[in-house]
């Protein structure tokens, strides 16, 4: 039963993910062509930022996610580097659900599969964490590519994730 259920959820992710006339998409990402990568349709649509590049919410909700995926994929690839699926799990339990939030599609979809692996027992696989790290990377470049973060600010807020 609980197989069964796993499967119509990830079937209708898979639907719900299946953006490919969206604007920002890459071929030569982390997740098969044609890899959305950011979904600027879900990112613009956020609370408070009603489809204005210049909210200030905006700017807020960029640096607290680029704080948290930048942390979260280093942990994640320390728990590969220790075998730690525990902490492996509540990496992409979170990852998932922020990246589909904030229109990072790829990333939310491989930290999906990942989470699902890990709850079916299936073998870690070092290639899904640089697989993520892949994803994360081609997220922060579309963040600059479409100038909602400047290299500075990028840069910034990576910075203080160290303090």
């Amino acid at each position: 039963m609980l197989d069964n259920s796993v499967e119509v959820v990830m079937e209708s992710r898979k639907k719900m993910l299946d953006t490919t006339t969206l604007p920002f998409t890459l071929h030569n990402s982390a997740c098969e062509p044609p890899a959305v990568v950011l979904d600027l349709a879900v990112l613009m649509s956020l609370p408070g930022v009603s489809q204005r590049r210049d909210a200030p919410v905006l700017k807020r909700l960029l640096g607290i996610f680029v704080g948290e995926m930048s942390r979260s994929v280093g942990l994640l690839q320390g728990g590969f580097a220790q075998g730690d699926r525990e902490q492996i799990g509540r990496l992409t339990h979170r990852m998932k659900s922020s990246a589909l939030a904030m229109g990072a599609m790829c990333l939310g979809a491989l930290a999906l599969r990942l989470d699902a692996h890990l709850k079916a027992g299936v073998p870690l696989d070092p290639a899904d964490g640089s697989a993520i790290a892949a994803a994360w990377a081609d997220v922060r470049q579309a963040f600059l590519d479409e100038g909602l973060l400047s290299p500075d600010e990028l840069g910034s807020i990576e910075a203080s994730i160290g303090s």
